[in-house]
């Protein structure tokens, strides 16, 4: 019998087997764990996005809105209240460009089809004058009727006060120093008879239309004697009504 030496510890020991260098490159990139988590992934893993999520959320939302009760009042007050926000737009335009460029800009609002007024343009004068605004371009369409452009619902412009604003002649005129003035006699639009507005200011009335009936409540939009322009609520424009003339006879 062969004596062990004690001085080998290792001949003692069984030696495992050396792998080759195929089985070793499999056992290094293929079956060790660390490995396997560095795999790529194969293709897109199934799943929904944040993006997808949110757009999906908005469709139900809207469908909501037109099946739950109220919820197609709330739509419709939506577009009138896009239609004020265009208008204080258009004021807050027709103002600042006649300042910044020193001419006369009115905003006119015409009656294309019959039953109420659905357009309302802005108008650019040749001078400082209101009187240029006769010969001038029109620099912005707002169609708010039936088979509009944006394809939106019909707002129809109701009433607008005081009184002289109902004569086409007498639509508001931006001057360069930022007042409102009628187009026809440079004067300020007439005290109205109430409490609730200043001299020359005036409120123009929007409502959703369908066909000929009205739908929904009201919408106001402010037009300050100094150009500002905000959207309000509630404000009978009977109490509204001046006495025509404009600030003279």
């Amino acid at each position: 019998m062969q004596a062990r030496d004690p001085h080998n510890l290792h001949s003692a020991r069984p030696q495992p087997p050396v792998p080759s260098c195929a089985s070793a490159g499999r056992v290094l990139v293929s079956d060790h764990p660390a490995a396997a988590m560095r795999r790529p992934l194969r293709g897109r893993q199934p799943g929904t996005t944040l993006t997808e999520l949110m757009i999906g959320l908005v469709i139900l939302m809207i469908l909501g809105a037109a099946t739950v009760p109220g919820g197609s009042a709330l739509w419709q007050a939506y577009h009138v209240r896009s239609a004020a926000d265009e208008l204080v737009y258009a004021v807050d335009f027709a103002r600042g460009q006649a300042m910044a460029n020193r001419r006369a800009y009115g905003i006119q609002f015409t009656d294309p089809k019959a039953g109420g007024r659905y357009v309302f343009s802005v108008v650019q004068g040749t001078g400082a004058a209101c009187a240029s605004l006769s010969g001038g371009v029109v620099v912005r369409d707002v169609d708010m009727g039936p088979n509009n452009l944006t394809n939106s619902p019909a707002i129809l412009i109701t009433r607008i006060a005081p009184s002289d604003v109902t004569n086409a002649a007498a639509f508001p005129c931006f001057k360069p120093d930022g007042r409102v003035i009628r187009a026809d006699n440079g004067r300020p639009f007439s005290a109205p008879t109430g409490s609730v507005l200043g001299n020359g200011d005036i409120v123009v009335e929007l409502q959703r239309i369908d066909g000929t009936s009205l739908m929904g409540t009201p919408l106001q939009v402010q037009i300050g004697y100094n150009g500002s322009a905000r959207v309000v609520y509630g404000r009978p424009t009977a109490l509204l009504q001046g006495s025509g003339k404009g600030g003279g006879p």
